[in-house]
């Protein structure tokens, strides 16, 4: 009966133990954190993948102990398939700022969700055009000024969000993702739109049972020579609400400058430059431009949509003008600035790090 003991006792460590290994493409994790979710597999995960989230954390100075650590992941058989990483405001994990993409996220070529709002990214790797498999990219919030020109690598895609940007082009190549539903460019600085849109089979004016539309572009400088599809779709002016995405707002397209004789053109009545210095501690600065007198109100919001501070509400001249915002008596994280007058409102995004 002691032999028999001691025999299961060491079976069953060799049984673990040869569970525990992995091929040499893969690292086995003997402990899963809560932000790691294994849809199927075991708890070997492929060394490329992983390589890639190493330098997504160095390449942005992000504290972890492990590539597994940051944000929230899911593995299909030892292949990362979602990451959610960024600057979310909850208790989650995720709510780091990422500036940078490395070009070893080319290694993810099983990825098929990538959630990363509410960054800071300016641009997208050449490697980017890898992740042939990836079916939802969410990107919205951040500062892009363009995307990767073969968009059409990216096949699979059937959900791309890219709103609230800075983008001022699209590539024709993005009229060949046949698989692509929804399609958001709300938000960036759009003065036309390849016209071959319209040979994509995307429900230009419907909304989805979640009230969802499945195109929107509002918000940008879209004012001639617009494709007919775009033209005539009911959501040319509609955005989705920048905090939550929870409802539909009206976001007309800035076609505010109108001829005068042979001198060119009269700007927009409003602008708001991006808070500087930003990410801050504890003060930043935001540029007001108005070319008449108006009342504006401009009002500080944390992550949740609560107002937590207001800056000016009152009618002032027309000109040029600076407003301080001291954050001191606040936590880290992320706000957002509202300028609002009586006809306009414009957002900033703004992140105390103490």
């Amino acid at each position: 009966m002691k032999n028999l003991k001691c025999f299961i006792i060491i079976f069953s460590f060799v049984i673990k133990f040869a569970l525990s290994q992995c091929d040499s493409a893969f690292t086995y994790f003997n402990v899963i954190p809560g932000n790691v979710n294994i849809l199927a597999g075991d708890s070997c995960f492929y060394n490329q993948d992983l390589e890639a989230l190493d330098d997504l954390i160095s390449i942005n100075q992000l504290q972890y102990n492990s590539a597994i650590d940051i944000g929230t992941q899911s593995w299909f058989n030892g292949r990362l398939k979602i990451l959610v990483a960024g600057n979310y405001g909850n208790s989650s994990g995720v709510n780091d700022t990422i500036y940078t993409l490395p070009e070893t996220i080319g290694n993810w070529t099983s990825l098929s969700g990538l959630y990363l709002e509410w960054n800071r990214i300016s641009s997208l790797p050449e490697s980017f055009n890898m992740l042939k498999e990836l079916r939802s990219l969410y990107i919205s919030n951040n500062i892009l000024g363009s995307v990767i020109e073969d968009m059409d690598s990216l096949s699979h895609l059937i959900y791309l969000d890219l709103g609230y940007n800075e983008i001022d082009s699209i590539p024709a190549s993005l009229c060949n993702l046949s698989e692509l539903q929804y399609l958001w460019l709300f938000n960036n600085n759009l003065t036309s739109v390849p016209n071959c849109l319209c040979s994509m089979s995307i429900d230009w004016s419907s909304d989805d049972s979640a009230w969802f539309p499945y195109f929107a572009i509002g918000g940008n400088n879209l004012c001639e020579n617009i494709p007919d599809c775009i033209a005539n779709s009911d959501n040319f002016n509609v955005s989705l609400d920048q905090f939550y995405y929870s409802f539909q707002v009206e976001a007309l397209q800035d076609c505010g400058s109108v001829m005068v004789d042979q001198s060119g053109i009269v700007p927009n009545s409003l602008s708001i430059n991006n808070p500087y210095p930003n990410p801050f501690n504890p003060e930043t600065s935001i540029m007001v431009k108005l070319l008449k007198n108006e009342k504006i109100k401009i009002s500080v919001y944390d992550i949740k949509g609560n107002l937590v501070d207001m800056l000016i509400n009152k009618k002032v001249p027309a000109g040029d003008y600076s407003f301080k915002w001291n954050a001191s008596k606040f936590s880290s994280g992320v706000y957002f600035i509202e300028l609002k007058t009586s006809s306009e409102i414009l957002y900033k995004k703004a992140i105390l790090a103490k």
